[in-house]
């Protein structure tokens, strides 16, 4: 009960008490006239209040009512929430809608690598005359890749590794079209599938480095963050692409002076393919339309001795540059088995520069063939929208509770590259390579290489040889996922 409603109880109890009493009946009137008029004006400010609070309580509910109404008009036009689940296919972080059609991932990869050289040079003219030891990552990629609406591809991938650690490169930037069964197109900074060795990705190669005699091929017009544009058709015993080329991302490119343009074609079909085995076999064609020098359309041609913690080593297997170049082209053959827990392969590259000037044309070559053996059992599984050979998934992860050792596999490959014809002295190369790749997990391996090699190199009528003999142990940390 309030202030209010007492005090009026109270007076009526007063103006009670007077009106009981005889002996103060007559001289009490006033009071009691005064007392009524108290009362009367109690009841009005009663009134008053109670007529205030239901104004108070009407604009209360009204306020409720316009903010339920804007609230429900508000989520009328908003988009409704979509719901989406995290999984960790290959311990990659990929978010994907409940209906599978859009999705989003974290991709890396880590490729840590150290190298000791024992490195003779032929003679005084050798370049270089020493090499260093070191440490460099190859590659410390990271960025997300994902899909929309189920049949669109889409990636962004940065590099801060390569020959100076820290500088960060585009690697890939791209858009792919994959909604027919067995057909990809694609455009943006790729990585080129052309050859065996390059369309069988980096987390998977055999060795630390692919052969030089592949990468001199591929640096013409493909490889990695290459601007290119194509696509691909695949099925279990076919896979056919050809694609359109330009710069690469690390090239710094002036947009008003000509760019580098090229093109590529493979085609690789398999007799054979199934549980017990695979065969097979392919062609491969590169064409470097336009070179994008800019002075008399030079082009240089070179590769280190298959490991690359010290740069200096390029200077030995290269062709120098040459001028008036009008075209290159490379024709080159792959073939690979694998039976088992065993797998071959090999490829082998013709070269030829086109000049102009009165300038003869050139003619290089190169090749390689490697094995592998995984001694606990696991295999290269082929990929067929690859077009290539998959990694080793271990079938017994390392756990050193449970002894538990992982996958091990034993490999050797030989190489070489001749870059001699003419006047263009670029050395001939010579490698054998020795590994053993521990499979830790499906994310992790170790890598340890031996390369024995030489770089015989002779200058026109010079019986000097600016060569070099060398063995490299080099050890690589991977991380993928």
């Amino acid at each position: 009960m309030s202030f209010t409603t007492h005090k009026i109880l109270g007076t009526l109890g007063v103006i009670g008490a007077l009106a009981a009493s005889p002996a103060h009946a007559q001289s009490s009137n006033d009071e009691i006239a005064v007392l009524k008029a108290q009362l009367r004006a109690l009841e009005k400010k009663l009134d008053n209040v109670q007529k205030q609070a239901n104004t108070t309580q009407k604009q209360t509910e009204t306020v409720k009512q316009n903010f339920a109404n804007a609230n429900a008009a508000m989520h009328k036009k908003a988009v409704p929430f979509i719901n989406a689940n995290l999984t960790m296919p290959g311990n990659r972080p990929t978010f994907c809608t409940d209906d599978g059609l859009n999705c989003i991932a974290i991709t890396g990869r880590l490729h840590l690598d150290t190298a000791a050289y024992s490195f003779s040079p032929k003679s005084a003219g050798t370049t270089p005359q020493s090499v260093n030891d070191g440490i460099n990552a190859r590659r410390a990629r990271l960025g997300l890749i994902g899909t929309f609406n189920k049949d669109w591809e889409y990636g962004v991938i940065v590099d801060a590794g390569g020959t100076t650690d820290g500088d960060v490169t585009l690697n890939n930037a791209y858009v792919a079209y994959k909604g027919v069964k067995g057909l990809l197109i694609q455009g943006g900074y790729i990585d080129v599938p052309y050859t065996l060795d390059e369309a069988t990705s980096s987390n998977n190669i055999m060795f630390m480095e692919r052969a030089a005699s592949q990468v001199l091929a591929t640096n013409l017009a493909a490889g990695d963050n290459r601007a290119a544009f194509g696509g691909q058709v695949f099925g279990d015993h076919y896979w056919v692409g050809a694609y359109v080329t330009g710069p690469t991302t690390g090239l710094n490119v002036n947009h008003s002076q000509p760019q580098p343009l090229g093109a590529t074609f493979r085609a690789v079909g398999l007799p054979i393919n199934n549980e017990v085995g695979t065969v097979l076999v392919g062609f491969d064609a590169l064409y470097l339309a336009q070179t994008g020098g800019v002075t008399n359309n030079t082009l240089g041609i070179s590769d280190r001795i298959e490991v690359r913690v010290d740069p200096a080593t390029n200077a030995l297997l290269n062709t120098g540059t040459m001028n008036f170049v009008n075209n290159a082209r490379v024709l080159s053959g792959e073939a690979a088995v694998k039976f088992g827990s065993f797998m071959a392969s090999g490829e082998y590259f013709d070269y030829n520069i086109q000049r102009s000037n009165g300038l003869s044309d050139l003619s290089f070559n190169g090749g390689y063939g490697q094995a592998s053996y995984v001694i606990t059992g696991e295999q290269h599984k082929y990929n067929t929208s690859a077009g290539a050979f998959g990694g080793i998934n271990p079938a017994r992860p390392v756990n050193f509770a449970t002894g538990d050792l992982g996958a091990w596999e034993l490999a050797v490959r030989y190489s070489y590259a001749s870059l001699n014809d003419g006047v263009i002295r670029g050395g001939e190369l010579k490698n054998t390579t020795v590994g053993v790749n521990w499979y830790v997990n499906q994310n992790m391996r170790f890598m340890f290489n031996w390369i024995h090699g030489t770089v015989d190199k002779f200058a026109v009528n010079s019986n000097v040889n600016t060569g070099a003999d060398y063995d490299v142990f080099a050890m690589r940390t991977q991380v993928a996922f």
